[in-house]
């Protein structure tokens, strides 16, 4: 017959140190939060994608001479991007439950509004593929958690 020993008291402390390690919003959530961010703004200020996952839209000829000579590039693909400050402006922001994210200005939450009026989509909400991201990764780090990594 074979014989287990365990530690109950050692056991339970570190089940409880598991818990406690999911329970901080610092290790779980915030880096959620972070990484979401560059994935939106990549998706925005890049790829020129709306929360749809379509394009957000073309500028008008008059918007591409104030792009060239903001050295923008040539493409009228919208972009919502200028001169950077919005989409260097994106925080993250705590919260009761957790964190969000936002901009650290209200000119650039109303910049963010009007694009979305102007242009008739939804674009700053998080996409199916990015909700996708933060459950896998959330999953990835509750794992580690429970693996001591």
């Amino acid at each position: 017959m074979a014989a287990i020993n365990i530690n109950i008291a050692q056991t339970l402390a570190e089940v409880k140190s598991i818990f406690d390690q999911l329970r901080d919003r610092e290790y779980l959530l915030r880096p959620l939060a972070i990484e979401t961010i560059a994935n939106i703004k990549e998706r925005i200020h890049e790829q020129g994608r709306a929360s749809d996952g379509g394009k957000i839209g073309q500028y008008s000829s008059g918007y591409m001479r104030e792009r060239e000579k903001n050295k923008r590039g040539k493409s009228t693909e919208v972009i919502v991007s200028l001169t950077r400050q919005l989409e260097n402006d994106y925080q993250v922001v705590g919260t009761v439950r957790g964190y969000a994210i936002g901009f650290g200005n209200v000119l650039n939450y109303n910049k963010s509004q009007w694009v979305e009026k102007n242009q008739g989509k939804i674009i700053f909400n998080t996409t199916a593929a990015e909700k996708e991201y933060i459950l896998d990764r959330a999953e990835e780090l509750v794992n580690d958690a429970i693996n001591g990594v």
